[in-house]
């Protein structure tokens, strides 16, 4: 599930605006760089808002401060999107992608280094996907399965922060 092509753009603007004023005005070379450089994102909201609220504006600003940075396991493609689990908090969220599929960025049942932000009216993975080549095995994806499938019932889903 993808996100219209026009909302990806802006994102992506944005989202490259406040990498490269966090890279000292340039913009990282690879998705590495790139990356290595996205946890400091939500260190630094601070610094972020007053040095580029004014190109990528406040509501940009207040996504960054409502997202998730870090390692999660990307169970799947469902209907109404894409599941991951944060690894740490174990909470679910259901996310959009901004321009290729995540079943194209990594394999289901795989841990992977991402972030989570709400953009227009609903979560979307940034797109940088770092895969660890680890995927998890039958019985631990089952035991992933069946808590995604408890979070869903219990309306504990997260699809919007």
């Amino acid at each position: 599930m993808l996100i219209n092509k026009k909302l990806a753009d802006e994102f992506l603007s944005k989202y490259k605006a406040v990498m490269a004023f966090i890279n000292k005005g340039v913009c990282p070379d690879g998705i590495e760089e790139y990356a290595s450089i996205r946890p400091l994102i939500f260190e630094n909201t601070d610094d972020i808002e007053s040095g580029v609220s004014d190109i990528v504006g406040l509501d940009f600003i207040k996504s960054i401060r409502s997202g998730v940075c870090g390692k999660f396991v990307f169970l799947k493609k469902y209907h109404k999107g894409y599941v991951l689990q944060n690894i740490d908090s174990g909470k679910y969220y259901q996310v959009a992608a901004l321009t290729t599929p995540l079943e194209e960025l990594a394999g289901e049942y795989s841990i992977i280094d991402t972030a989570i932000l709400p953009y227009a009216n609903q979560l979307v993975c940034d797109g940088l996907v770092i895969s660890h080549g680890v995927s998890i095995g039958k019985n631990i994806a089952k035991e992933i399965r069946d808590g995604y499938w408890l979070a869903k019932r219990s309306r504990e889903l997260i699809t919007n922060v």
